[in-house]
């Protein structure tokens, strides 16, 4: 057989297969890329999502930016600031939760607020920290980061904390504050002492 002959026809036939093997490197590699990122599905900006428990309103989350992920872990990731307000059976207000970021995920129901973190209740009361994780279920608040309660009688500070949604039973660690205390209440409780001492 003619060498020349045969290298013409074998340099194409290599220089194909070299190609084809390439480019199947090259879309292993892209397919593998895009597996591996957790890319958002939708992105919502000024966004309001409103959550149902068997046809009544149970929280409302507002966000700047929502994005919404559905690959290995279907979430919502929130950003630019979040407002949820969480509801009663009777659809009235029983508190909300600001904070800067956060990552809900709604088939669980559970949400992790971070960066100035609040929670408000009806009455008032505010807890304020760096993360605050929900469960919706079970109604459990909890953290392990430093917190500080305001309320109108006195500012309590700890590190980790055990509530719920409501905001009204409260469990803490490593308690310490400032109690306020009237000076009327106080003045009636001394001359309350003089008179016993008298008698």
């Amino acid at each position: 057989m003619n060498s020349s002959f045969t290298l013409k026809y074998l340099i194409p036939v290599a220089l194909a297969a070299g190609i084809f093997v390439s480019c199947s490197n090259d879309i292993d590699e892209i397919k593998a890329l895009t597996e591996d990122r957790d890319l958002a599905v939708q992105t919502v900006e000024n966004g309001t999502y409103f959550y149902t428990s068997e046809g009544v309103l149970s929280n409302k989350l507002e966000a700047a930016v929502l994005e919404r992920f559905e690959a290995s872990d279907p979430r919502i990731e929130v950003s630019g600031g979040f407002t949820l307000t969480i509801y009663d059976s009777l659809e009235q207000v029983e508190a909300t939760m600001v904070a800067q970021t956060g990552t809900f995920w709604d088939t669980e129901g559970r949400l992790i607020a971070r960066e100035n973190v609040l929670l408000t209740n009806v009455d008032g009361d505010k807890l304020a920290t760096e993360e605050l994780i929900w469960v919706q279920d079970s109604d459990l608040v909890y953290t392990d980061k430093h917190v500080v309660i305001t309320t109108e009688e006195s500012v309590i500070r700890g590190k980790g904390l055990v509530t719920d949604s409501k905001f009204k039973k409260r469990e803490m660690k490593e308690v310490s504050g400032t109690m306020y205390i009237d000076e009327e209440d106080l003045e009636g409780e001394e001359e309350g002492e003089e008179e016993g001492e008298l008698e």
